[in-house]
């Protein structure tokens, strides 16, 4: 079983060594000034190379995450970066950005390049679309299934990488855009915010759910997949991957050992299930590894780390001490962390007496009883210091590190130089004494002894079982001959499983600004219900010089069966239809692309990779959307020539960062979102199956998303609409809507052709309310200010420009 990789996280050097003693096969790391974790530890140059050569030395490779979204005027400090890292030796690069893919690949054709998860693969025609960017592995979403992972991996000859254990976010990655419209802090950069572990109150058709205690809705248990590593590997999965480089030593380490047993040996026990949940456990489960199961996989009652429940244990009244019944061996300075009607309170034990398995502990000095409002809490162990103990040893104690097997073969014949011929992984050593050797005077040589001389090697990586020694019986060998022998073999030894294999960049000059006109600009207008459409055709046919303005109109329904009907509508006035895809694809999910090619619009707006892959050799106009994640020209001109007319700019780009995207690319192509309530998260994950229903999944959960609309209310007092998709997945919409209107004037210049409007819950008057005011600024019947003095009343929490104008920059930490 152990010829799948097993693939641990890593933030820092003692991070790197417990992963690599404990058993990791290969490590990833953040790239220098573009980490993926920008809230990590970012590693300077020279770290960076130690790590590289300390894994090397021990055969573990080095994959480097570059995993985030490049912006236009990043791309040569990305280069820089790209150049410095290869130089190191890393063994592969993982990337999110395709047109950071695409230039990688020109300037090193035969760099490995991995897909990241933040690409959103959960398909095989996503993974046969990118086929000529030569990408060697995809790590698949963490919501695919067990069942979806063997259907890819059927359909694809290249490594399929998949999350086993950790943390799993309730979005999917790559779609996330809650912490950009919080807070300016984008996801894709690696500024996670970790909104989906804010507490919610659940509103219903306009009413709180008071019934409802728990509150974190959106927060995910941890994924625990150890007890399917087995059937994982029979599918042939390539990698196993553990998420967590903001994580601890101890977690990095428990994980690797018990899920290197579990490879090596088919080994799973309950002890290494609770270490690994001691180092950090929000709760385990099994994630979507066997399908959706959004009440088991979300319980609300928890946002952060817990451990291992110990049992329910009793406060003394008039005191501050704790009875618990336990099984569980504890010591001083084990850290508990206790639970009661919500409220969390963690310390370190202070003092305990222990007495027929029952404990009597007195906590740390911030253990205030008062806080939990209750005499008897629920208990979880969060810190012990056996683990702490025990992970430090496994990297620091000479007699249980890890060590890399090698061949000895000694040859020592009198009036010859000793000679030591050495193979470890395929490397061929061989070593020499430095003046011939000399007859023994008296007694014979110890084979013995000469063996156990060579095999002290416990100062390097190496261990040597059983040397073979080739040598005459009355040959003399000094121990300083052998201690030189040795010396050498090692260093040489050390210089081949460091070496940096040399890629030479290829020149690629990265472009100038492309010459843009002024032209007509069109609204697009994305509408959500077929009561909407109707509205708008009843704007059209009282007002029908809005006509020309308007680009196409795009169909974004929660159920497809209104499609037919208004399409026909559409197509009535002569103005360009288009249907949206869902933003994600699984295996076996075409009912509706079937759907949308029988409905014959004009145009189909794709969402994911693998709907691109489908209808791009169709007999029909397709366009891109903003969650193709175009952030740069390249990742343009590549989604481009893939057959898109049209793309819509990513979400991530503020004002400066956009109008350089504009200046670089084809600009009359370019879309620009110009009113929108922004797509915060989008999920498996389904808040009304979970919270409003006993079922589990679509099959039981009674459809309540049929008949109640939806919001989330955060701990800000901000409303998060939640809409459900025709594959049961939801999407997690911002209170406030964002508006461009006063950069539409620049973009027209610049050649821009495209800008939409998106609608969600307006009712009919207040759908053609606001499309009017763009509809006549575009024509030139209102100025910026009228406009704006307009369109603020139309919305209930006002407008904003969002992101646009946002220009902090969130720094990594040192």
């Amino acid at each position: 079983m152990n010829k799948t990789e097993l693939l641990l996280p890593v933030g820092n050097k003692e991070m790197c060594y417990a992963a690599i003693h404990n058993g990791a096969d290969a490590i990833y790391v953040g790239m220098p000034g573009f980490n993926a974790r920008g809230r990590s530890y970012d590693h300077e140059w020279s770290e960076l190379e130690e790590i590289v050569d300390y894994c090397h030395l021990y055969g573990v490779k080095v994959h480097l995450a570059f995993n985030i979204l490049i912006f236009e005027d990043e791309l040569k400090d990305a280069l820089f970066a790209l150049d410095k890292a290869v130089s190191l030796g890393i063994d592969a690069l993982i990337i999110q950005d395709l047109g950071l893919a695409w230039l990688i690949r020109k300037r090193y054709p035969k760099l490995t390049l991995h897909g990241s998860t933040q690409m959103s693969i959960s398909n095989h025609e996503a993974i046969k679309l990118l086929d000529d960017l030569d990408i060697k592995r995809f790590v698949l979403a963490r919501e695919n299934s067990i069942t979806e992972i063997k259907q890819i991996k059927e359909n694809t000859n290249k490594e399929l990488e998949v999350f086993v254990h950790g943390a799993l976010c309730v979005a999917y990655s790559g779609q996330c855009f809650t912490s950009e419209a919080l807070g300016g802090r984008s996801a894709n950069r690696g500024q996670c915010a970790q909104s989906c572990r804010f507490d919610y109150e659940l509103f219903v058709d306009g009413t709180k759910n008071r019934n409802l205690e728990k509150k974190y809705l959106l927060s995910p248990k941890d994924l625990c997949g150890i007890d399917h590593v087995k059937e994982l590997v029979d599918i042939g999965v390539d990698s196993f991957k553990i998420e967590g480089r903001l994580k601890s030593v101890e977690y990095v380490g428990t994980a690797a050992k018990a899920y290197h047993q579990a490879l090596k040996n088919n080994e799973v026990n309950e002890t290494m299930k609770s270490n690994m949940a001691i180092s950090y456990s929000r709760g385990f489960y099994t994630g979507w590894l066997n399908g959706v199961a959004h009440q088991e996989l979300v319980s609300g009652d928890s946002k952060s780390n817990q451990g291992l429940y110990l049992g329910k244990a009793k406060i003394k009244s008039g005191s501050d001490e704790i009875i618990l019944k336990t099984k569980r061996r504890l010591i001083n300075g084990d850290g508990l962390m206790l639970k009661s009607h919500e409220a969390f309170l963690g310390e370190k034990i202070y003092e305990l007496k222990e007495s027929k398995g029952s404990y009597s502990l007195k906590l740390g000095p911030k253990f205030k009883k008062e806080i939990l409002k209750s005499s008897e809490v629920d208990v979880y162990l969060n810190r012990h210091e056996k683990i702490i103990k025990d992970v430090k040893k496994s990297y620091t104690d000479k007699e249980i590190k890890r060590r890399v097997p090698i061949t000895i073969s000694l040859y020592a014949k009198v009036g010859e130089l000793l000679k030591a011929e050495v193979w470890c992984d395929g490397h061929r050593v061989v070593a020499y004494g430095k003046t011939p050797l000399e007859k023994a005077e008296s007694k014979k040589i110890d084979h013995n002894d000469l063996k156990l001389k060579l095999k002290s090697l416990s100062h390097t990586v190496y261990f040597c079982q059983d040397p073979q020694l080739f040598v005459d019986s009355n040959v003399f060998i000094h121990l300083k001959t052998i201690k030189e022998i040795k010396r050498e073999f090692v260093s040489t030894l050390n210089q081949k499983r460091t070496y940096k294999n040399i890629y030479y960049p290829k020149d690629i000059s990265l472009k100038k600004d492309s010459q843009n006109t002024a032209r007509q600009s069109k609204l697009n207008i994305l509408l959500r219900k077929k009561e909407q459409v109707i509205s708008l055709s009843k704007l059209l046919y009282s007002q029908p010089h809005y006509k020309p303005y308007i680009g196409k109109i795009i169909l974004d329904f929660e159920f497809g069966k209104d499609y037919f009907s208004s399409i026909k509508l559409i197509k009535e006035f002569n103005i360009k239809s288009a249907i949206a895809t869902t933003r994600i694809l699984k295996p076996g999910e075409y009912h509706n692309f079937r759907l949308i090619e029988r409905c014959e619009p004009d145009e189909v707006l794709v969402r994911n990779l693998g709907a691109l892959f489908y209808f791009k050799d169709k007999d029909i106009e397709i366009s891109g959307d903003f969650s193709l994640n175009c952030a740069n020209s390249y990742s343009f001109d590549y989604l481009e020539g893939k057959g898109l007319s049209s793309i819509c700019a990513s979400c991530d780009l503020n004002l400066d960062q956009l109008n350089l995207l504009i200046n670089n690319v084809d600009a009359s192509k370019l879309e620009i979102t110009t009113h929108q309530y922004m797509p915060e998260f989008h999920m498996e994950h389904c808040v009304f199956a979970a919270f409003m229903s006993k079922g589990n999944s679509f099959r039981d959960c009674g459809k309540p998303c049929e008949k109640h609309e939806v919001y989330l209310k955060d701990m800000y007092g901000n409303r998060h609409e939640i809409k459900a998709d025709q594959e049961c997945r939801n999407t997690m919409y911002k209170s406030k809507a964002q508006s461009t209107l006063k950069f539409i004037e620049e973009w027209k210049h610049k050649g821009v052709g495209q800008f939409r409007f998106e609608c969600l819950h307006e009712s009919n008057e207040e759908l053609t309310d606001k499309i009017e005011i763009y509809l006549r600024y575009l024509m030139g019947e209102v100025s910026i200010e009228k406009a704006y003095e307009l369109i603020g009343p139309a919305e209930s929490y006002g407008v904003s420009t969002g992101q646009l104008e946002n220009k902090k920059k969130f720094f990594n930490r040192r």
